[in-house]
């Protein structure tokens, strides 16, 4: 048993090691030509105008770019022959797997992040706003006592409810696109409406006593 885990930890670790390899030519050879050249060719960016630039710009441009040369020219000590079989193959698979991660990055992870960072900013700004507007409400009322579980909880399904209003609504309105930010606004405040309802009707009832709201569970 151990003889065969310490083979499977031996397999993984030059499985992760020759990825690495691969990774790692795929990103300094732009094409298997180019690992094939029988003399280092440098990729140095020749800047007209240093204006143009700032120091630190130019000096993380420099140390990436010097990385990457002297990482060539340590390769390119390596005979043809031996990098044509044995890196090309590596180099293959190294462009294979860049090319597979920029994909999916483009593709599913990159709009999966601005999604949920969108939904992030919507569901703060509507928590703060609704926070805002019962603190003018109530303003004796403690932020210990606005700030509840109860209306997270409120504000989350009805930043979920805008986030799939904004999903649904253009299968069923071409022009929504255009009018976006207005119906998003529009939404936003049917959504605080719909949240600070209790509150305002509380409020026009002159429920003074906020002891008895907090206990009513209005507030949470």
């Amino acid at each position: 048993m151990k003889e065969n885990k310490t083979r499977k930890k031996i397999a993984i670790g030059m499985m992760a090691g020759l990825t690495s390899v691969s990774v790692l030519l795929g990103g300094i050879f732009d094409s298997s030509k180019d690992l094939l050249e029988d003399y280092p060719h440098t990729n140095e960016a020749v800047i007209e105008s240093i204006d143009d630039y700032s120091k630190d710009d130019l000096q993380k441009a420099q140390a990436k770019d010097s990385i990457r040369n002297k990482l060539r020219k340590l390769i390119y000590k390596i005979p043809v022959k031996v990098r044509a079989a044995l890196f090309v193959p590596l180099w293959a698979m190294g462009s294979a797997i860049l090319w597979a991660a920029d994909l999916l990055f483009k593709t599913l992870i990159a709009p999966i992040a601005h999604i949920f960072l969108s939904f992030v900013i919507q569901t703060f700004l509507l928590f703060a706003i609704i926070g805002v507007c019962i603190k003018i409400l109530f303003p004796d009322l403690p932020w210990s006592k606005i700030l509840s579980k109860k209306l997270f909880l409120s504000v989350l399904v009805g930043s979920i409810f805008m986030s799939l209003c904004d999903l649904i609504v253009p299968h069923f309105w071409q022009d929504y696109t255009m009018y976006r930010n207005l119906s998003k606004l529009i939404i936003g405040m049917i959504t605080a409406f719909i949240i600070l309802k209790p509150f305002i009707r509380n409020k026009l009832k002159n429920r003074i006593s906020y002891q008895i709201t907090y206990e009513g569970k209005v507030i949470g």
